[in-house]
């Protein structure tokens, strides 16, 4: 194949995940939630509270469903997984349009969209990205989660907005549902590709492995090929479990509640939302940035500094300097995207690719249920206590905490100097 057509299979490639990334249920549902809560809840009579559960539902449903969409991706493969999931998950966001005034529907059809979702989610992108791309693996992968995610989250509230502008919310799903299918589907069948030739694990691990448990991936036989339970077995797997979905979760959680946090500050509306804007754009081209610093380094522990950032901006989200805030909302932005970028090149990294789907799961489903959990609590600490302080102050304790965790992430076993072009030629 030209180098021509290797560009063009790369690019592609990388369009398709990047796309996918942007219509994944982060941008697309929980980031445009907050405008249809109060139609919701005005519709069925229902409390505010009790409509935002929805969004507990969504992380939960995700969390049950990345270990069962790792496990079939790397039975089947991720493209398979992939695309059936674009269908899945888009009629489940299409079912919302048809929701009665039953509670328990409303908060299954939502659990539905979070499990349907963790099929076409970033992790399995990820997958797909790491299994191309190795030298360069870090960069791609910010690319594709950051400019992705980041680029999702921007434009899928003014598509929402600009659909409610015109007919009513029941009609908004079921066009966010379509735009999925338009946007992400074609892209992903003409241009989503396995890394060809599957091999088997190791000799040394084989007797681990069940029958059915082959990669996908083309990596070379005398690389790390973990299976689940081997890689459980270590304690490097719990140090990034632990750290990155405690992490997550205490982010989400402030994000959730950022706005309340700054204006019971004295900040003005349009202030706190130039912090979030800030946050948010520094988490998407971060996650870039960390990419490249991760393909130069040779040891998770290099992510310590700038996941000790978010310990940094909590602290200085509670200035009275507005400059300061400013700040602390970049810190923690870098902080995010350290932690989104870094998890799924650690786990390629230490772990191999032979089983990612399942070890990657399992990761991301502590991480949702972390997102899912953190901003409920921080919601009982502030009912209990009327105010954020106990969870901003635990929040640095976390943060320190799984700074002086990483610190003990060893290097990465078996670095090997491969190119970072994609590895085999497209099939078409």
């Amino acid at each position: 194949m030209s180098p021509e057509s290797t560009r063009r299979n790369e690019i592609g490639l990388m369009a398709a995940c990047t796309i996918g990334a942007m219509t994944g249920v982060t941008p697309v549902v929980m980031i445009t939630f907050g405008l249809f809560l109060a139609p919701i809840a005005d519709a069925f009579h229902w409390s505010r509270g009790f409509v935002s559960m929805a969004f507990l539902m969504l992380s939960l449903g995700m969390a049950a469903g990345s270990p069962i969409a790792g496990r079939i991706s790397d039975r089947f493969g991720a493209r398979r997984t992939i695309l059936a999931g674009f269908i899945l998950y888009a009629g489940a966001l299409a079912l919302v349009g048809l929701l009665p005034a039953n509670r328990i529907v409303f908060l299954a059809i939502f659990a539905a969209i979070g499990f349907t979702g963790a099929l076409p989610s970033t992790m399995m992108f990820a997958r797909v990205v790491a299994s191309w791309f190795d030298a360069r693996r870090g960069v791609m992968l910010g690319i594709m989660a950051g400019l992705g995610n980041g680029i999702g989250a921007s434009i899928m509230p003014a598509i929402a907005l600009a659909i409610m502008a015109h007919t009513a919310w029941r009609a908004t799903y079921p066009v966010l549902a379509l735009t999925v299918l338009i946007a992400a589907f074609p892209m992903g069948f003409l241009w989503l590709r396995d890394a060809a030739n599957p091999v088997t694990l190791p000799k040394a691990r084989a007797h681990e492995v069940p029958a059915d448990d082959i990669a996908f991936p083309p990596d070379t036989s005398d690389g790390i090929q973990d299976t689940l339970g081997s890689a459980a077995r270590q304690p490097v797997f719990w140090i990034i479990l632990l750290t990155i979905a405690s992490g997550a979760g205490c982010i989400t959680a402030l994000i959730a509640h950022l706005i309340p946090i700054l204006t019971s500050r004295g900040l003005a509306v349009p202030q706190a939302l130039l912090v979030m804007s800030v946050m948010t754009g520094t988490c998407a081209v971060w996650q870039v940035v960390i990419g490249h610093i991760m393909d130069r380094t040779r040891a998770g522990r290099a992510i310590t500094p700038f996941y000790l950032a978010a310990l940094a901006g909590v602290l200085l989200l509670q200035s009275s300097s507005f400059a300061a805030v400013l700040g602390g909302g970049f810190a923690i932005g870098v902080a995010m995207g350290t932690e989104f970028g870094a998890l799924p090149y650690v786990v390629s990294r230490y772990f191999g690719l032979a089983a990612y789907g399942r070890i990657a799961g399992v990761m991301y489903a502590a991480v949702m249920m972390a997102q899912g959990l953190t901003p409920v609590l921080m919601d009982m600490s502030y009912d209990h206590t009327r105010d954020y302080g106990w969870s901003l102050r635990t929040m640095t304790i976390v943060f320190a905490c799984g700074s002086l965790a990483l610190c003990a992430l060893p290097a990465y076993p078996d670095p090997r100097g491969q190119a970072g072009r994609l590895q085999v030629p497209f099939q078409r």
